[in-house]
């Protein structure tokens, strides 16, 4: 079954929540909004190939939270004069996906030989 990336269970959103700081339900189909955004940003950027990549996958949902933590406190950043980087430590956890999913991506193909 491959990973479906629209699909937010509460105990994920509870958790991109606390790492906003926040404690209502106000922003809740905004949050929804970017961590789908997000999380199809960076398997756009690693890769779709492998059906259950991404499913219970520490260090994605941390890019993920990471990357909604940069869209969620720049959402209001309308104007060319100002940007606003992406953490670091995104383009770290990103790349740490990659290689990982370059190393299953190769056993894959090299098991069925």
């Amino acid at each position: 079954m491959a990973y479906d990336y629209r699909k937010v269970d509460p105990e994920f959103l509870a958790q991109t929540k606390l790492s906003l700081r926040l404690d209502d339900d106000e922003d809740d189909l905004l949050v929804n909004s970017l961590i789908r955004a997000a999380r199809k940003d960076i398997m756009g950027e690693v890769g779709e190939q492998i059906e259950d990549f991404y499913a219970d996958n520490d260090i994605f949902d941390s890019a993920v939270i990471l990357e909604v933590s940069h869209l969620y406190n720049h959402r209001d950043a309308v104007s060319t004069q100002q940007t606003y980087e992406v953490p670091m430590a995104l383009y770290s956890l990103i790349n740490s996906l990659k290689d990982e999913y370059r190393y299953q991506l190769y056993k894959e193909q090299n098991s069925s030989n």
